[in-house]
């Protein structure tokens, strides 16, 4: 039989002895992977949210009522901004969060953000007036600003080492379900039955904390050094060094002790990490995805693609849920850097080919080729998920030790939610002075900053451990 040998992987067994079969291995990876699609609800409930603008936009082109019947209409602005609130009130939810995870827990701030989103998709989908949803919208918006910072770190802490990328992309997985989910609802649905049945996924992930633990890490910086063990003892299995895991996270601590937590923030290479964290983050939202993700039916109709707009939406989540399945099983092997340069170097070249296309083909109506649209979307879309877009909320978390990862995320989730209202709200502006051409052209120039960038700045984590 073959056995799993704790010490080929990173992890002394002294003080338990003994080894692990691979059937154990498995069953317990297996345990832990169900506890992470669990946690991956969470941003399931924020690919839900994110790609909502572009069935509201397709929905009330075509019917312009509420729920009740009563006349609605959103103008160009509006819908943008029915994206850009959900990243402007992120900074918010991620904010309120950051401290509470260390005085409340894990759980207990998944409960908070995940009722909150229950709110939003209840008023998005029930209040007549677009004020009103717009407001629903921006509470939506700091739900999953929690839920992101949360989830992250909690995702990131239950995971064994030489599988953490893996088990990370799961979350990543799981906004592209989130809004696969919601595109193919609102391909033949009305807007505020969209939301009805998104809401059903913050109400499973509030069902699932009947069978998520609190962090280990969390439970040892609190003292409660027998639950961790308890939790420890499932998540590693019976021949893990129980005892030296939960002293490593003691020890990856106890240099910020006698500190407080913004002077742990201000030493030097906090402050680097921070830096190249965030950028990542700028970067990834200037790209263009988000902006793809959100007004992906309203760019298809642009492009003067003769392809149906709802399918083509469709389509292009399709992929990327594909796409992301493909990265998992790749990132721990290329490791973040490879990952996401290779990540930038193929988004480039889609986004440039559809900016040669848009102009190749001019003011031609139809534009020949109709299919190449769709295919560059697909390209981008799948491509962002092999690194450029799940790394930075990856080393948010895998960066900073625990006393401080919170507020350290939370500070890069802050610049990158400033970054993607910045990208969503200026979509139309954008659109209107640059043309699509220039729109492209420009995230593509983007996506080609960011390979010099990450290999110059980005320092590998693959399989280190997180304190």
């Amino acid at each position: 039989m073959d056995v799993y040998t704790v010490e080929e992987h990173g992890e002394s067994s002294a003080g338990r002895g003994g080894r692990e079969s691979s059937a154990e291995r498995r069953t317990r990876l297996l345990r832990q992977g169900l506890k992470m699609f669990m946690c991956s609800l969470a941003m399931w409930t924020m690919g839900s949210m994110y790609v909502f603008p572009s069935v509201l936009a397709h929905d009330l082109a075509a019917h312009n009522t509420t729920i009740y019947g009563s006349p609605i209409t959103l103008t160009s602005s509006q819908v943008d901004m029915a994206g850009s609130l959900v990243m402007l009130g992120s900074t918010v939810g991620a904010w309120v969060v950051a401290p509470l995870m260390m005085r409340l827990g894990r759980r207990a701030c998944i409960l908070g953000s995940g009722s909150t989103a229950v709110l939003g998709w209840l008023g998005v989908a029930l209040l007549p007036e677009p004020v009103g949803i717009l407001v629903a919208r921006g509470l939506s918006g700091m739900a999953a600003g929690g839920l992101s910072l949360v989830a992250n770190s909690y995702g990131i802490e239950l995971a064994d080492p030489e599988v953490r990328g893996m088990m990370a992309m799961v979350l990543n997985l799981g906004i592209l379900l989130g809004q696969v989910v919601t595109v193919s609802v609102g391909y033949d649905a009305r807007y505020f039955i969209v939301a009805l049945v998104d809401m059903a996924l913050p109400l499973a992930l509030l069902l699932s904390l009947f069978h998520l633990p609190e962090s280990p890490p969390y439970l040892v910086l609190k003292g409660r050094e027998g639950e961790a063990r308890e939790v420890l003892l499932d998540l590693r299995g019976r021949c893990a060094d129980l005892e030296g895991e939960i002293q490593s996270y003691k020890d990856l601590n106890r240099t910020s002790e006698s500190k407080g937590v913004w002077r742990d923030l201000l030493r030097p290479e906090v402050l680097k990490d921070l830096a190249v964290v965030s950028t990542l983050f700028i970067l990834m939202y200037f790209t263009g995805y988000q902006v793809i993700s959100a007004n992906t039916s309203r760019m298809f109709e642009a492009a003067g693609s003769s392809l149906d707009d709802s399918l083509a939406t469709i389509i292009v989540n399709v992929v990327q849920v594909a796409a992301a399945v493909a990265a998992s099983l790749l990132m721990d092997r290329l490791g973040r850097r490879r990952s996401t340069m290779l990540s930038y170097g193929v988004m480039c070249a889609a986004l440039g080919g559809l900016a040669v296309y848009l102009l190749a083909a001019g003011e031609q109506d139809p534009r020949p080729l109709a299919w190449v649209p769709l295919v560059c979307l697909m390209v981008t879309q799948g491509a962002v998920t092999v690194g450029v877009n799940p790394v930075p909320f990856i080393l948010s978390s895998e960066y900073f030790p625990t006393r401080i990862r919170a507020w350290a995320a939370g500070i890069c989730y802050t610049v990158g939610n400033l970054a993607g209202f910045l990208a969503l709200q200026l979509y139309t502006p954008m659109l209107e002075a640059l043309g699509q051409v220039g729109l492209y052209a420009f995230y593509s120039a983007v996506c080609l900053a960011g390979v010099p960038f990450t290999y110059f700045f980005v320092r590998e984590t693959t399989g280190a451990k997180v304190g």
